[in-house]
């Protein structure tokens, strides 16, 4: 008998983790740290034993995706973690940083020895449209998600009492029309399928528009000699803006204006992007494949080290800030507003999702009054933000990723807060099937 219980991403969009019971083998799809308002219930106990998983997969190497592994591996799971290389090396250093940050905390959920305990464990690899057999008859399967670099949705397959079963696993589906990854591969069939939702009610701007939006607020911002602060992901979100600010320096658009990467993370996961220029879209591969780096541009500096940063208000104006973290949670980026969000002619500009009670939330919603450690700030900055650059598909998208997967008996959401999954529901009744079910927290389901 086959068993699934939600131990995260349930009617919210961090947390993701899975659990698959396959008779006595216990498949985990995601091990994600629970972010916002959710954090606390990182410190809860599992709702399963982790000596008793026998795999661990993991779809892509965001926070909310691999954040709980070294914490998996502290409570006693031993066993093959199971992912792409490229999931592999970036989440090595998501979950250095991760624990870098931890270590700061009264209350420390785990440390960077337990990180490199559960980098140990990272001993299989499967790539998009490969198959690997588990034990017994179950065998699992990977297609590119097109949500970052590396992420991959997940099928299993088993047969219980002389009939075949498939289950899909979407981990986070990316946009159709990407600015540097490569395209989402697409399911033909199965019989059970766990989709995100975080978009589940909302259509994105087209990413044409989003990205000639993006770069009109940058040219507007510096004929003002704004300093304009972006918070943004290390992984993927901030490649995506430093490419587009190469073809703005390139066009000589950016009048050689300074562009400070502030993120010593993102500097890092950068460089390991250049390691895998077969997962990104053609014109990006062949730029790194003839030896040009589309990360690169005149005006761009690297602050690594803290002395660098601290450095940056001194610098005249205008000057661009990218750092993170993306929600203002963290990170470096929480120093340059506290510096620069009081005076109207800067621009705070978002370009990536702000999860509910986060700092980027409420600046994003133009709260005029925020507390950014420990300190109240008047934000009076132009805030804007740009919808169309989300690594996640959109209502849209994702009715089209599910319709290309015939023979389902049902549809389970998950990883959306509960508008979202209400309206994709629906819509999904209206459009697809009628058999589609909003999954709870620690619900189990017999598949």
């Amino acid at each position: 008998m086959a068993f699934y219980t939600s131990c995260g991403a349930a009617q919210e969009v961090t947390g993701s983790c899975h659990l698959l019971e396959i008779g006595k083998i216990k498949i985990l799809i995601d091990c994600g740290m629970f972010q916002g308002q959710e954090g606390p219930m990182n410190f809860e106990e599992f709702p399963f034993n982790p000596e008793d998983i026998n795999y661990l997969i993991l779809t892509h190497a965001h926070i909310d995706h691999i954040g709980r592994v070294p914490l998996l591996v502290k409570k006693g799971f031993k066993n093959t973690i199971i992912t792409t290389k490229s999931t592999f090396h970036i989440s090595k250093l998501m979950l250095k940083n991760s624990a870098g940050i931890l270590e700061t905390k009264e209350d420390v959920l785990y440390t960077k020895e337990d990180v490199d305990n559960a980098i140990k464990l990272f001993t299989s690899f499967l790539e998009p449209k490969e198959t690997m057999l588990l034990e017994g008859d179950i065998k699992i399967s990977f297609k590119d998600a097109g949500h970052i670099l590396g992420s991959v949705s997940v099928k299993i397959e088993f047969i219980e009492d002389g009939v075949k079963k498939e289950i899909i696993f979407s981990g986070d589906i990316g946009q159709e029309s990407r600015i540097i990854s490569s395209p989402i591969e697409y399911w033909d069939k199965a019989n059970y399928v766990f989709v995100e939702s975080t978009y589940g009610s909302s259509i994105h701007d087209s990413i044409e528009l989003s990205i000639q939006n993006f770069k009109d607020q940058i040219k507007q911002a510096l004929n003002k000699k704004s300093v304009i602060i972006i918070p943004s992901f290390a992984l993927e979100r901030t490649q995506e803006i430093l490419f587009l600010l190469k073809q703005m320096s390139e066009n000589k658009e950016l009048n050689d204006v300074s562009v400070y990467l502030d993120s010593p993370l993102a500097i890092d996961v950068t460089k390991a992007f250049l390691e895998f220029p077969e997962l990104f879209s053609k014109e990006i591969e062949t730029l790194i494949k003839k030896g040009e780096n589309p990360f690169e541009f005149k005006e761009l500096i690297k602050t690594y080290s803290k002395e660098e940063s601290l450095n940056i208000v001194t610098q005249r104006q205008p000057k661009i800030i990218i750092a993170g973290s993306g929600m203002c949670e963290g990170g470096r980026v929480g120093y340059h507003i506290q510096k620069y969000a009081s005076n109207p002619n800067n621009l705070i500009l978002f370009v990536g999702f702000q999860v509910n009670h986060t700092i980027g939330r409420k600046i994003s919603q133009k709260d005029k009054h925020i507390e950014l450690h420990g300190k109240k700030i008047e934000v009076n900055a132009q805030i804007s933000k740009i919808s169309g650059f989300s690594s996640h598909a959109d209502q849209k998208e994702l009715i089209s990723w599910i319709d290309k997967v015939k023979n389902i008996d049902c549809i389970y959401l998950v990883h959306g807060e509960n508008n979202q999954l209400e309206t994709l529901k629906n819509k999904i009744k209206t459009q697809l099937h009628d058999k589609v079910h909003v999954v709870k927290l620690k619900e189990r389901i017999y598949l």
